[in-house]
């Protein structure tokens, strides 16, 4: 079989795995897995180092600042304020305000006060668009942050037009599937990733759907470039990475800027995916995978 082949096919034989164990995963014409103490060394020019693992954040988080100080400054802000109570508050000032948006194509307006604003930002939710009035400005969120707040946090109405009425769960469901076919399984991986307490923005610049932080941007590194597959045939998703050249493109940048790649796998399990209601059978499997290093299964010399 062909590289490509060989690499879909450990993905699907690594299912199978306990997820607590972390694999190397080593491509030849006989696919093989053993676990870290029991590595196998292999002649194949292409080879990977694959960890299969429940995504918890193992990599130790890069805090930002020119010093040590600084960045131990910048670790200590966000345990102080972590993301959970920061989202908290969100949630509860959208709730008092009876805050309410509206479609506008692939987005979503909201239209917010100063506090607002800045409860926003530190959530990392949208973006400023532009001051209407004093102290109004105007937010713009995209599909799978909108129907967070709206459907998940439940701090959020959106309505079809500037004068228009809330929509429903399932009217906005499915105006969002009709502006991006592959949404629910966007929308399931960033919601994955949100419950996780993760920031999760645009990976656009990175090759990827979606970059994940620890925390705010301002305060630490992004540690993985996301993307999402799917085990139906969703040829939308599943596309990407059939090749080496896909794998190794895109391992190379994200190594590149000191990130790893993870591939969050959504798994409809034969449900259709015409209302919401779906999310609750959709399962998600999690891998990282990163480029083989000689050095890390090369025996030290006594």
């Amino acid at each position: 079989s062909s590289l490509s082949d060989e690499i879909l096919q450990v993905t699907s034989l690594s299912i199978f795995l306990p997820p607590s164990h972390a694999l190397d995963i080593s491509f030849n014409s006989s696919v093989a897995v053993a676990p870290l103490h029991r590595r196998r060394r292999f002649k194949s020019p292409f080879q990977l180092f694959v960890r299969y693992l429940v995504f918890s954040g193992e990599m130790a988080p890069r805090w930002k600042g020119k010093d040590t100080k600084s960045k131990k400054d910048a670790e200590a802000e966000a345990l102080k304020e972590p993301m959970s109570k920061i989202i908290s508050q969100l949630q509860s000032s959208l709730v008092q305000s009876n805050a309410s948006g509206f479609l506008s194509d692939n987005c979503v307006h909201l239209a917010v006060q100063a506090e607002q604003l800045d409860l926003l930002d530190k959530a990392c939710f949208g973006r400023p668009v532009r001051n209407v009035e004093k102290d109004t400005y105007w937010f713009q969120l995209t599909l799978e942050e909108a129907f967070y707040l709206c459907y998940s946090l439940k701090c959020l109405k959106i309505n079809g037009g500037a004068d228009t009425i809330p929509l429903n769960d399932e009217e906005l469901w499915c105006y969002f599937k009709s502006k991006k076919q592959a949404f629910p399984f966007f929308y399931k991986a960033y919601s994955h990733l949100r419950m996780k307490n993760w920031v999760v923005r645009s990976g656009a610049q990175y090759g990827v759907d979606f970059i994940v932080y620890r925390h705010h941007p301002a305060r630490v590194h992004s540690e993985y470039g996301v993307l999402v597959l799917s085990h139906d045939n969703d040829d939308d998703l599943n596309g990407r990475l059939r090749v080496w050249s896909d794998v190794h493109c895109t391992t190379r940048l994200l190594g590149s800027v000191a990130k790893t790649l993870l591939i969050l796998y959504v798994n409809k399990n034969g449900h259709s995916d015409e209302s919401p209601l779906c999310l609750e059978n959709h399962a998600i499997e999690e891998r990282t995978i990163s480029r083989w290093s000689p050095e890390q299964c090369r025996e030290r010399s006594m």
